[in-house]
């Protein structure tokens, strides 16, 4: 037996290994003829540490994830994938990669770097692909850098 994803969603953060996610997605749409969703969530719990809100943080932030996404929308359709989501979310990454996005995107396999970009936090609260691990009632393939040497 043969599954078939209809709906793919790739978690990225800009990392080397979200990228590779994203690549592996593609091509795994591309056999399955599936929708791609791209989804990218601006963790607010890191403005959460700014006393004072400036809106030209969060503006930075906003631009830096349109211009991220702006791309990895041009990489996949440039190889032919025409059915592809984007989602920009404010929030934490961990329940709204885990359950939020795929509820509302009808996601059937879930995509993300086994890390991401910030190692500090990892210690401190945790990886989010072992939250989605956890939490995601979808399959989850965590992708890893297999090229890296310790």
């Amino acid at each position: 037996m043969t599954q078939r994803y209809e709906n793919i969603m790739v978690a990225v953060d800009g990392s080397k290994e979200a990228d590779l996610a994203f690549v592996k997605g593609v091509h795994i749409a591309l056999r399955n003829q599936a929708k791609l969703t791209i989804a990218h969530v601006i963790d607010t719990r890191a403005l959460q540490s700014i006393s004072t809100y400036d809106a030209q943080v969060y503006e930075e932030l906003q631009l830096e994830a349109q211009n991220l996404m702006a791309e990895y929308d041009k990489r996949a359709k440039d190889v032919g994938l025409n059915d592809v989501q984007i989602v920009i979310e404010l929030g934490n990454p961990k329940t709204l990669l885990a359950k939020t996005i795929p509820e509302q995107e009808e996601v059937d396999l879930i995509l993300v770097g086994a890390t991401g970009l910030n190692a500090f936090e990892r210690l401190l609260v945790g990886s989010s692909s072992e939250y989605i691990l956890r939490h995601a009632s979808v399959d989850l393939l965590v992708v890893r850098d297999t090229d890296k040497t310790f």
